[in-house]
């Protein structure tokens, strides 16, 4: 029985692992004709320097760039490493939640709020953007999750819909006014609308106590990726204040969240 069991979570594991590989190539794709204003509907995939349609020997994740070696087989240019990096991620994210949570309506929610928060951070680094439709999508995601919860019979869904509501709102509103704040003081923009609306949404799914972990780690994260981008400063000196969009840095806090943010929270909060 224990190797039965064994076998089977090995094999799930797979699974899920093949599934996010394939999804990370996927939403890459979605990210970029999301930015570059193409329909994410129709169009088969195609080389983004020659225009060529791509084969399905093209579009095996991983392999595909490591067999052609980071170039496109038809006009030769770099393919950047951000295509490969981006499916292993997905497939990292979703290894690990499916770890943390199992077969279970939790993860499947949580995996498509991961694909979300992967859009979302790849339209944030190339053009500074959140699109209201990744925002949308997640909403949707957790409203999907509570009716499905209220399918099982458990009777919390009602209870669940309302605190969702009641925490995306606590957590935005003081973040709104903290920005507004800041926006006097600077003289400039401080926050992004985008990055406003990902905190309420964070709110949606794990509550205003481990959103405080959430904003904490996201400021953390924040920081050391603008470290970072100062090596990426203009030959003039100046840097651009949108060099390091913060979409990545909340995006990360949330998956970390997913995998730890409760028992953090537990242990914290023990202390007193």
């Amino acid at each position: 029985m224990m190797g039965e069991s064994s076998f089977l979570m090995a094999y799930c594991t797979f699974v899920v692992a093949v599934f996010g590989l394939c999804m990370g190539s996927f939403l890459n794709c979605l990210a970029w004709r999301m930015t570059h204003g193409e329909s994410v509907l129709r169009g088969r995939s195609h080389c983004t320097s020659c225009g060529h349609e791509l084969s399905a020997r093209d579009l095996v994740p991983v392999l595909s760039w490591l067999v052609s070696g980071g170039k496109c087989r038809y006009c030769g240019e770099r393919v950047s490493p951000r295509y490969p990096a981006t499916e292993l991620l997905c497939c990292v994210a979703f290894v690990s939640i499916f770890l943390r949570y199992g077969l279970t309506l939790e993860a499947a929610e949580l995996v498509a709020f991961a694909s979300v928060l992967l859009v979302l951070s790849l339209t944030d680094l190339d053009e500074y953007v959140i699109p209201n439709a990744t925002i949308v999508a997640a909403i949707v995601v957790r409203a999907a999750y509570v009716v499905a919860v209220g399918l099982t019979g458990s009777g919390v869904a009602l209870a669940l819909a309302r605190d969702s509501i009641v925490s995306g709102v606590v957590v935005a509103v003081p973040i709104i006014a903290l920005a507004l704040i800041m926006d006097r003081v600077l003289g400039r923009d401080s926050l992004g609308g985008g990055d406003v609306k990902l905190f309420f949404v964070a709110g949606l799914y794990f509550g205003w106590q481990q959103c405080i972990f959430i904003i904490l780690l996201a400021c953390v994260l924040g920081i050391v990726f603008g470290m970072v981008g100062q090596s990426q400063h203009s030959d003039d000196g100046k840097s651009d204040p949108r060099l390091i969009p913060f979409g990545p840095s909340i995006a990360l806090a949330c998956w970390v969240c997913m995998l730890v943010g409760e028992p953090v929270v537990s242990w914290y909060l023990g202390l007193f």
